[in-house]
């Protein structure tokens, strides 16, 4: 029996040490800072291991980016003396600004110059401080005070290392390029749509149904991929003509012949009034549509498409589109991309999965100044802390190192892993995947291929 189960626990070992094999070395992020009040120090005596000291907590303050509050009185930190180090476990309550309890133990060593501590925080499951359950942390002394002592505190987490995911992306099969005979329809599909100034306008988006859809099969049901165009481009771009560098047609066709993937639904809109449009539009103006195009999408164009076809959409108002989120992903190219990332922040509730390829977020301080990304993986972070899907929702970027948006993307991947606490990177459990395509360029035919890898992923056969 024993056997059995130190054997079940290495197999469990080797899968963690099999999926963080990449990872970097661990680095620290700082998470609060401790002041914390002491009162009268007391002896309990000498025993076996050394002599017993008791030092009374007060109170205090803490604070750090993403919580802060007040230190409880009533804990205190036990220390034992003993030759040539002294060991301490200190044991109290800190109280966050809005009133949730978090548990501490603090488990250190002093010896000489050396001061370190490993505290182990307790937030409730149901509080928006679960985070800081699950995590290494280390702290040291970063200044006294005449009545206690100020503590910072780290995180240990993988460093930021984007070079692991360059070469993931490899030269896709000569054959997923050439048209399968077991071919999926794309056809055009008008709506209605709303715009923002009051107008109402018709509007069209290319929609790509797999091989063997039968509209009359409504016991069969579909997710839906939704993918923007970049800048100038149109509902054309990715649902390309079979001669083009690329088609995304035959790598769906492709991958759902061969069992690498089940059989969905794409489904490419403009964020242009239409077609005709493209072009006319200044860069502020795009910006906005872009943004925007979540109320489009959730009032407008997921309501009817995802009516006609069969998808797992029940009803048409925002309950019924939540309801259904979890079988809807939304992806783009470029300002495609800006799109995705929008999406994501606004529109969470409408969607789960989002493919942002080649293109960075952008965020803006209140005088309309686009900031960095630090700003903007801040920005997005306070967003999705509004809603109920915080920790519900999933990443997958692409770009290429030679790809114009390349670098900002990979600076929005590193920033949103330093400064965004939602997501998680290079963990067992991450949310947020990043890949480079080595000489990867800003065009179809590499962003195409990026998808050949992302779609098995996001649908599993």
């Amino acid at each position: 029996m024993l056997k059995r189960l130190f054997s079940t626990a290495v197999a469990v070992f080797a899968v963690v040490l099999s999926s963080m094999a990449q990872a970097a070395d661990p680095e620290l992020e700082f998470v609060l800072e401790l002041k914390v009040k002491l009162g009268q120090a007391f002896s309990c005596g000498e025993n076996a291991h050394g002599t017993r000291f008791v030092i009374p907590i007060t109170g205090g303050t803490f604070e750090g980016p993403k919580v802060k509050g007040e230190v409880l009185p009533g804990g205190a930190d036990y220390q034992l003396q003993g030759k040539n180090r002294t060991d301490l476990e200190a044991i109290y309550c800190i109280r966050t600004e809005d009133g949730v309890s978090i548990h501490v133990r603090n488990n250190g060593i002093i010896k000489g110059n050396y001061f370190y501590c490993s505290p182990k925080f307790e937030a409730p499951l149901d509080s928006k401080y679960a985070w800081i359950n699950d995590g290494i942390y280390v702290c040291k002394p970063s200044g006294f005070m005449a009545d206690g002592i100020a503590l910072k505190v780290w995180k240990v987490r993988d460093a930021f290392n984007f070079e692991s995911t360059i070469g993931d992306i490899k030269p896709i099969p000569d054959e997923v390029r050439k048209a399968n005979a077991k071919q999926g329809k794309i056809e055009e599909f008008k709506y209605t749509a709303h715009t923002t100034d009051g107008r109402t306008i018709k509007k069209h988006a290319r929609v790509y149904t797999p091989y063997g859809y039968n509209a009359k099969d409504k016991k069969t049901k579909y997710d839906v991929l939704y993918l923007m165009h970049g800048g100038g481009d149109k509902t054309t771009s990715f649902l390309t003509p079979p001669q083009d560098w690329l088609p995304l047609r035959n790598i769906l066709d492709n991958l759902i012949a061969e069992g690498k993937m089940r059989p969905i639904i794409v489904v490419c809109p403009t964020f242009y009034d239409d077609d005709e449009n493209i072009g006319q539009n200044a860069m502020n103006d795009a910006i906005a549509r872009t943004r925007d195009f979540h109320i489009e999408l959730q009032n407008d164009l997921i309501p009817t498409v995802e009516k006609k076809y069969n998808t797992y959409l029940e009803g048409t108002d925002s309950v019924a589109i939540t309801k259904s989120r979890d079988h809807r992903t939304y992806g783009g190219f470029s300002m495609g991309a800006l799109s995705t990332w929008y999406q994501l922040a606004y529109g969470v509730n409408a969607v789960k999965r989002f493919i942002p390829l080649s293109g960075d977020i952008w965020a803006y301080n209140e005088k309309g100044e686009k900031q960095d990304a630090k700003f903007a993986a801040e920005w997005m972070n306070s967003m999705l802390e509004k809603t109920p899907f915080a920790n519900d929702f999933e990443v997958y970027g692409y770009t290429g190192t030679k790809d114009i948006a390349g670098n900002p993307e990979k600076a929005t991947v590193e920033a949103l892993h330093n400064y965004a606490p939602l997501f998680r990177y290079a963990t067992p459990d991450a949310n947020l995947h990043f890949s480079m395509k080595k000489d990867g360029e800003h065009f179809y035919g590499h962003i195409n291929e990026y998808l050949y890898y992302a779609l098995p992923i996001l649908y599993k056969k």
